[in-house]
């Protein structure tokens, strides 16, 4: 009898800490809200205080750290944008892990109830019972199927973080994208170039990533690489600044194509 009643007052006790929990989530939420209409506004100061306020009200929720690093890059906040957006990264991966994990409890535990009632079944049948592992849901295969072109800077991506595919899948392509503009307007050529080769691994048809890539990639001396992704950009309906234009092609002229691949 104490048992029984220890365990109604634990239950009791917890459950205003979920609903505190859902409430601050919902109350993150609409605050992310609020600073992406500000952000449409032009407001930039109101839509940070927004994104501010939701980080601080639920921090494990990653949209306002994407909306945080869009407001500092138009702000042109560089050096303060990469620490923001390599949070909002991290941020994504937990809150998908979580997410995922009680997706896979929910469905073990509907195909546990499920093999239960089956069984009862069949015992009420005069029929052996059938009971196993099998049943038991197993995760997709990712979506992803155009990480071919930029594998080498994905998988070292990847590797850095002890990530899989299907992990990086879960963080949105803007972020990589907002991240690889920060690294070059802040010096960092290279890692700029990484992060758009990655945000082109999860959304091929983004041409502003292209643009930009190209432009970098003719900077960092690599002018057949950025004529690929120019053309690419031009497909995707950008239309590129015409002195980076005559600038590509005075340089395309000067150095020979690379040798075709076998």
């Amino acid at each position: 009898m104490k048992l029984v009643g220890f365990c109604l007052l634990l239950a009791i006790a917890t459950q205003p800490l979920w609903g505190q929990d859902a409430s601050r989530v919902a109350l993150a939420r609409s605050r992310v809200a609020e600073g992406q209409k500000l952000l449409q506004k032009g407001d930039l100061s109101g839509a940070e205080q927004r994104f501010r306020q939701a980080m601080e009200v639920y921090p494990e929720l990653p949209t306002p750290y994407l909306g945080l690093g869009r407001v500092l890059c138009l702000a042109q906040r560089f050096q303060e944008a990469i620490p923001v957006l390599e949070e909002a990264q991290e941020r994504y991966v937990r809150w998908q892990q979580i997410a995922a994990s009680a997706e896979l409890e929910a469905r073990q535990e509907a195909a546990d109830r499920a093999r239960q009632f089956a069984d009862l079944m069949r015992l009420q049948q005069g029929k052996t019972p059938a009971t196993g592992a099998g049943g038991r849901p197993t995760s997709g295969l990712s979506p992803m199927t155009n990480l071919a072109r930029t594998r080498v800077a994905t998988e070292e991506f990847l590797a850095r973080r002890r990530w899989q595919v299907e992990t990086m899948a879960g963080i949105p392509a803007e972020v990589f994208y907002l991240l690889g503009l920060a690294r070059l307007r802040s010096g960092d050529r290279p890692g700029g170039i990484n992060e758009l080769y990655l945000c082109l691994a999860l959304d091929p048809k983004n041409g502003p990533a292209h643009y930009n890539l190209a432009v970098a990639l003719l900077a960092e001396g690599d002018p057949w690489a950025a004529k690929e992704h120019l053309e690419a950009a031009r497909a995707l309906k950008v239309t590129p600044h015409p002195q980076f234009v005559q600038e590509l092609e005075r340089v395309l002229a000067q150095v020979p194509p690379p040798p075709p691949k076998e």
